[in-house]
């Protein structure tokens, strides 16, 4: 389906309109509808937003919406993940919500106005993403997952002690070999219809040597669209390598640590020299979610973590299967958690059970020995530095 249509037909006679996403896709949806007077507010999962005003418009919670919403109201989804969301929106007041990516067709017609703070490439790659998922994920002859993590070093250039993926637990990180890299990733696509997104992470990804022969491979594959490297920039790219980098799949997303990472100019003006897409952003929205244990919670409890969990939806491929979020993986991978098969799917494993897996499971055992990672936790200082690895409880496998 085609934007105009959804200007035309679905909102032509509306009287409130409510924007669910305040990210980059929801901000240029507000910027292109002409019916701008109608929209009531933007809603997002995440509390860090909930009482923000951006052009006049509130940014409220789902919560906060529930009982006040006009009955005749529409919502469209402007959220990638929307199997995130889909479940709130349908316990909101409304008459009908839409879903901004089955309305994209003409993807490449839509950048006559840009606003968004964000550079055409990057609001480009958004608007790509929320196209692919949300087709996909109502998509019933397919299988099509937004987006796979795969981790292919345990090494980091930094030990942050607060680290969502683990990283400071490993006393003696390794890199993932390319060989197992490829391996398990054939697996998992011989049985998927595509990717939107492989994200190679670590630990840094430009820690493991391998990683230009890894990206030679990904670009090799026609069912992944977009490929993202997550950096935190203190390692410049080598000249060897650069022709590999210029490439319409690949995404660079860049943390700037500032003073730890004295290279971030130097590989930011690599990126610019090469015409790469990038984006770089300071250490953001760190929560204490870094932490193992077993929290000893009972079966709501571990339910409730996984529903309110902000990361329960980063697919994390690692030694042979899928996870569902990187502190599964990584905990796994320490040996920090019992081993149980509920925790993840074999790569190998037919479609039917990886959409199972991936959409229809309530909750994670590794869930009891996370420390939580919801939209409302509070915020902490990011990037304090660990003097050496932390210790924890390993168990024998």
């Amino acid at each position: 389906m085609y934007f105009r249509e959804l200007i035309l037909n679905e909102l032509d006679e509306v009287n409130n309109i409510y924007i669910y996403g305040y990210g980059i896709a929801g901000r240029w949806l507000y910027d292109n509808l002409p019916q701008k007077e109608k929209v009531r507010g933007f809603i997002d999962t995440d509390h860090k937003k909930s009482g923000l005003s951006q052009y006049g418009v509130d940014i409220s919670t789902p919560q906060s919406l529930k009982n006040v919403m006009p009955p005749d109201s529409i919502i469209i989804n402007t959220v990638i993940d929307i199997q995130d969301v889909i479940d709130i929106v349908g316990r909101l007041r409304h008459r009908k919500a839409l879903a901004l990516g089955l309305y994209l067709d003409d993807i490449d017609e839509l950048f006559h106005k840009n606003i968004t703070g964000e550079s055409d490439v990057f609001l480009q790659y958004s608007l790509s993403a929320v196209k692919s998922c949300h087709e996909g994920y109502f998509s019933k002859d397919k299988l099509f997952l937004r987006s796979v993590d795969l981790v292919i070093t345990e090494k980091c250039s930094l030990k942050c002690k607060d680290c969502s993926n683990l990283m400071q637990y490993y006393d003696k990180p390794v890199d993932v070999a390319f060989s197992e890299v490829m391996a398990d990733f054939n697996k998992l696509t011989e049985n998927l219809d595509g990717i939107f997104e492989v994200r190679l992470i670590g630990g840094e990804p430009f820690m493991n040597k391998d990683i230009y022969k890894i990206l030679e491979y990904l670009y090799t594959k026609d069912n992944i669209i977009k490929i993202v490297i997550y950096s935190n920039a203190m390692i410049p790219i080598k000249q060897e390598y650069t022709h590999l980098i210029a490439n319409d799949k690949l995404v660079f997303s860049l943390t700037d640590y500032g003073g730890l990472a004295k290279n971030t100019p130097k590989v930011v003006a690599q990126l610019i020299e090469l015409g790469a897409a990038y984006r770089l952003h300071p250490p953001e929205n760190w929560t204490d979610s870094g932490e193992i244990g077993d929290f000893s919670r009972d079966a709501d409890g571990i339910q409730t973590i996984f529903e309110n969990c902000c990361g329960k939806n980063l697919l994390t491929l690692s030694e042979g299967k899928l996870y569902r979020c990187p502190f599964s993986a990584n905990a796994d991978r320490l040996r920090a958690i019992p081993n149980d098969p509920l925790n993840y799917v074999s790569a190998e494993a037919p479609p039917a059970q990886i959409r199972h897996f991936t959409r229809d499971i309530k909750f994670l055992p590794a869930c009891n020995y996370c420390k939580g990672r919801s939209f409302d936790s509070p915020s902490i200082v990011p990037a304090v530095q660990a003097l050496k690895p932390l210790s924890y409880i390993r168990f024998e496998r």
